[in-house]
């Protein structure tokens, strides 16, 4: 994913409005479309909310550390070991809603942090090598775009196999 492409303004409005409109989306969704995905071996709905809140979780905290201690070194993450060991393919539409709003809980501490001047603070990601909390922000932004999207395209894909 290319970051430096969005304004420090652009990520907190995309961090703002994100999880309105990840909320509103699945609000639309009955149990079967949040099961629904692209296909075999690909996340539902359900499974990309969970990932959404378990990339808040673990983003979140590496800008608390670069804050907290500049240039730390971030532990290394994977995705699909979140997705599979909590198991969100079981989750039924209200527990769905309700890691939204704890996502949404989340969101607000880091939105907090981002109010202040910490842009240019860092941390060692394992991967990407020294990344700011500019960077680590826009990321996050970026991330949930492309999710927002796929969310549609099941939903868009689902509506049109049902007529």
């Amino acid at each position: 994913m290319k970051t430096g492409v969005l304004t420090k303004t652009e990520i907190m409005t995309s961090l703002h409005e994100s999880l309105r409109k990840l909320e509103e989306l699945v609000w639309t969704c009955d149990e079967a479309t949040l099961d629904e995905s692209f296909g075999e071996g690909k996340w539902s709905i359900k499974q990309i909310v969970g990932h959404l809140y378990d990339t808040e979780e673990v983003w979140s905290e590496r800008i608390e550390q670069a804050i907290s201690n500049e240039h730390t070194l971030f532990a290394s993450y994977d995705p699909e070991i979140y997705v599979k060991g909590r198991a969100y393919e079981t989750y039924t539409a209200q527990e769905v809603s309700a890691l939204i709003e704890r996502l949404k809980e989340s969101r607000n501490k880091t939105l907090q942090r981002l109010e202040k001047d910490t842009w240019d603070f860092s941390g060692l990601h394992p991967e990407e090598g020294m990344m700011t909390v500019q960077i680590l922000a826009e990321t996050i932004a970026l991330h949930e775009i492309h999710h927002l999207d796929q969310i549609k395209a099941i939903m868009s894909m689902r509506a049109s196999s049902d007529r």
